[in-house]
């Protein structure tokens, strides 16, 4: 597990040059690749969140991502690929060409995502979750590693984007860069090219799946347990308080299948880590995904 360690160390230097102060976005987003989950990235524009999409991409071989600017008039189309018209027309059979689209893409990043409309929302559930698109009469098993997602708002309460919502369990706020020392630098910088990563050091497809398989492995400690349960009555209490209160404030709900992921995330950052069981010190991202 050193190995792997150093490999991730290795990966997270080259991928975040020039990308002031956004090393525990790209070190979070690359987590959550790995561990096969979304992420959500919170900010207005010109904050570098397409960037840490594209520069997450190099990280695997299979460099193939799909990027879209989500808009009310969006479709399915430019998505998941059009309809195949020969296949329609020859064999009178709906499916689309996916190749160069989502389906095909091992990193997808979303921007504006709650601007999609209800065709593509209830796609994404399936594809978030299962990593799976019905393709015509075809079930496809995505190639996809991680989707980033962003906007510069939250989903409106009431539009019916809570299922959306519950599907991306990194959620991280991006802001500019706020040191003066780094903004200098940042503004000051000429070089706009993207950092090199050597071929074998990109994380081969047998590779990612042999981490998985150890990933998988990875203990949990008691501690954690009782860590989670404690987490769970307060926030049960913290709900109690607000409805008995008549308060205003939104009751707090974290879904089974979010705490059951949230274990894969800690898994995962044991193991990148080099330990075979999670400790408390993995416990700390928890507050990015509760």
């Amino acid at each position: 597990m050193s190995n792997i360690k150093g490999h991730v160390a290795e990966l997270l230097e080259i991928i975040s040059e020039g990308l002031w102060e956004k090393e525990h976005i790209i070190s979070l987003g690359l987590l959550s690749c790995i561990a096969g989950e979304s992420i959500f990235l919170l900010g207005p524009p010109g904050t570098a969140k397409s960037m840490v999409a594209r520069r997450l991409k190099e990280v695997f071989k299979n460099k193939r991502s799909f990027e879209y600017l989500m808009s009310r008039f969006s479709t399915p189309d430019e998505i998941f690929g059009p309809v195949s018209i020969s296949k329609l027309k020859n064999e009178d059979i709906y499916e689309r060409s996916t190749e160069g689209y989502l389906p095909s893409a091992s990193i997808v990043f979303l921007d504006e995502i709650w601007k999609a409309g209800p065709s593509i929302q209830n796609t994404l559930l399936t594809v978030i979750n299962e990593k799976i698109y019905q393709n015509g009469n075809h079930m496809l098993q995505l190639p996809m590693k991680g989707l980033i997602a962003a906007s510069n708002e939250l989903p409106s309460i009431g539009q019916g984007l809570e299922a959306l919502w519950d599907r991306f369990l990194v959620r991280l706020m991006v802001t500019g860069v706020e040191d003066q020392g780094e903004f200098d630098r940042m503004i000051a910088s000429t070089d706009e090219t993207e950092p090199f990563i050597d071929n074998d050091l990109t994380i081969r497809p047998d590779e990612y799946a042999a981490w998985t398989n150890e990933i998988n492995q990875v203990q949990i400690h008691y501690s954690i347990f009782e860590l989670i349960h404690a987490l769970k009555d307060r926030i049960q209490l913290f709900n109690q308080r607000i409805q008995n209160d008549g308060s205003s404030q939104t009751v707090l709900y974290v879904s089974d299948r979010r705490w059951k992921k949230l274990i894969k995330l800690l898994r995962t950052s044991a193991f990148l880590n080099g330990r075979d069981t999670i400790c408390l010190s993995d416990c700390l991202m928890i507050r990015h995904c509760i």
